[in-house]
């Protein structure tokens, strides 16, 4: 039996949870699955311990996502796995920050460097650190979210990518890549909720190096369904790119739009099912 909890997917049984948990009903479906489609929203942490445990095969691939939560949690994924990264370092708390610089008379990296709070979305708590009050005014952002219990963050060594940020986004087998570009002349921190052009063309050469980088992130670990996002050190001869994040839930006008991206995510569901021995027609793209 194959069961979806995916709204766009039917198969051999569809629940639509929304932001409940799996109650008594689903949990015994859960462990007659023999191969179960996941949520990209919520519950969809406590939906895939649910799933994990039952020993049913799973799409897509989240162990990596709550394993390793987070940019500081990915920061020590990309360095377990031997990947390149920004130097990066991690802070618990913004005390923590403040004793090991010694009241800021010495700072974890050469000016600019970033500051970026551990969860957040499309540049959401990203802050570019070029003297002591653009410091100071992060450190004030990060004061609040840690006041609401969001604490946690990193601060990363500035890679002079002049805004471009390379996306490759993983659909199973395929990889898809496309430039975030700024908008506005001098702008550094890009997201496509501040505008960014998205270029399909730009520097295929680089898109080729972050696609390989995203195959071997792939391979390693399971993941088949992400955005990743890289950055290139521009002002190298041969610029390899870096990993910045993995977003696992994201945004789709790069791709085409919502209606292309869940056709792709199904072609993906069907390969997926071939390639382990169930039958890819008892799932519906609705």
């Amino acid at each position: 039996m194959i069961l979806s909890f995916h709204p766009c997917f039917e198969a051999d049984e569809q629940i639509i949870l929304g932001n409940r948990l799996p109650a008594e009903e689903e949990l015994r479906l859960i462990g007659k699955a023999k191969a179960v489609i996941l949520p990209q929203g919520r519950p969809v942490e406590q939906l895939h311990e649910a799933c994990l445990s039952s020993g049913a095969l799973l799409f897509p691939d989240y162990r990596l996502r709550f394993k390793y939560p987070g940019k500081m949690g990915q920061s020590l994924l990309f360095r377990s796995l031997g990947l390149p990264y920004p130097e990066t370092r991690r802070w618990l708390t913004l005390e923590e920050l403040t004793n090991a610089c010694d009241r800021f008379e010495r700072l974890p990296h050469e000016l600019p460097f970033m500051i970026k709070a551990d969860r957040g979305h499309e540049a959401e708590g990203v802050y570019l650190v070029e003297d002591r009050d653009s410091l100071i005014n992060a450190l004030e952002q990060l004061a609040h979210k840690q006041g609401t219990g969001q604490s946690g963050f990193i601060t990363q060594a500035y890679v002079p990518s002049n805004g471009n940020v390379l996306r490759a986004v993983i659909i199973g087998k395929r990889i898809i890549t496309y430039w975030k570009r700024p908008a506005l002349a001098g702008q550094v921190i890009t997201s496509i909720s501040k505008g960014a052009i998205i270029d399909h063309h730009w520097r295929p050469d680089l898109q080729e190096k972050g696609k390989r980088q995203a195959i071997e992130l792939s391979k390693k670990t399971g993941v088949n369904l992400a955005a990743v996002d890289f950055v290139f050190p521009f002002g190298a001869e041969d610029p390899e790119p870096l990993f910045l994040e993995i977003n696992y839930y994201f945004a789709r006008r790069g791709l085409g739009g919502n209606e292309r991206y869940y056709r792709l995510v199904f072609q993906a569901i069907q390969e997926w099912l071939a390639e382990k021995g169930l039958n890819p027609r008892r799932v519906r793209l609705v």
